[in-house]
């Protein structure tokens, strides 16, 4: 499993203070993986009266932050409450039974884990998703579980991608290096890696998606 975190350095020297374009650079990683594991992702509100609790996004009261030894240049990702502390671990989701701090880190992992799934989708020719067996068949790796919490994120990995990537513009050139993996040395050819990726995935999904729509029809009619 991969670490949780990132390194990076900085290579050039610029008008703007290179603590700036530092916060910029792990803002822009930290929004990024932030949306992909927790967006439309609701929880139970905390609050002292259960009775007003309401659901809301979970990015509405947490965001992931990055830290590290001073010095050091590896940042870990915390997850930490809006009033920066660090995030209630205690805090269960009532609706759900669920310890919210745990599910926000499994969130996390299922991510990596898609991310994985998209760089061995852009070295193979084909892709085949089964979404009710959450599985997915690649040409040269054989058939892998995917990450059933994050397999709606799929349709949305491009837009992401790109979105991510406007976002380091401004703090390029740098080495950036996330999950301490050399599969994820960020620069512009890991992003057209993980675009081809993507797009891979995309495909394969929606035509499992109408597969299934197709199936159901099927049925349907077979009944009527």
């Amino acid at each position: 499993m991969t670490t949780l975190g990132f390194r990076y350095r900085i290579r050039q020297n610029t008008d703007v203070p290179r603590s700036v374009r530092a916060d910029n650079l792990e803002q822009a990683v930290t929004g990024w993986l932030s949306m992909l594991a927790w967006s439309d992702w609701t929880v139970t509100s905390p609050s002292e009266d259960k009775t007003t609790a309401l659901a809301v996004p979970f990015t509405s009261i947490a965001r992931l932050q990055s830290a590290g030894a001073p010095g050091n240049d590896f940042r870990e990702l915390n997850i930490m409450a809006f009033d920066g502390k660090p995030f209630y671990r205690e805090l269960i989701d009532d609706e759900h039974g669920t310890n919210i701090y745990d599910e926000a880190i499994d969130r996390l992992w299922q991510t990596v884990q898609l991310l994985e799934i998209t760089t061995d989708a852009a070295h193979n020719d084909g892709a085949i998703i089964d979404i009710g067996r959450h599985r997915i068949a690649l040409a040269e790796e054989g058939t892998t579980l995917l990450p059933p919490l994050c397999l709606d994120e799929i349709p949305r990995l491009p837009d992401s991608l790109n979105t991510f990537r406007s976002k380091l513009r401004p703090v390029w050139p740098a080495d950036l290096t996330l999950f301490e993996t050399a599969d994820f040395t960020v620069d512009d050819g890991w992003f057209d890696m993980m675009s081809q990726g993507a797009t891979a995935l995309d495909d394969a999904y929606w035509h499992a998606q109408r597969h299934d729509l197709a199936d159901a029809w099927g049925q349907h009619r077979v009944q009527q």
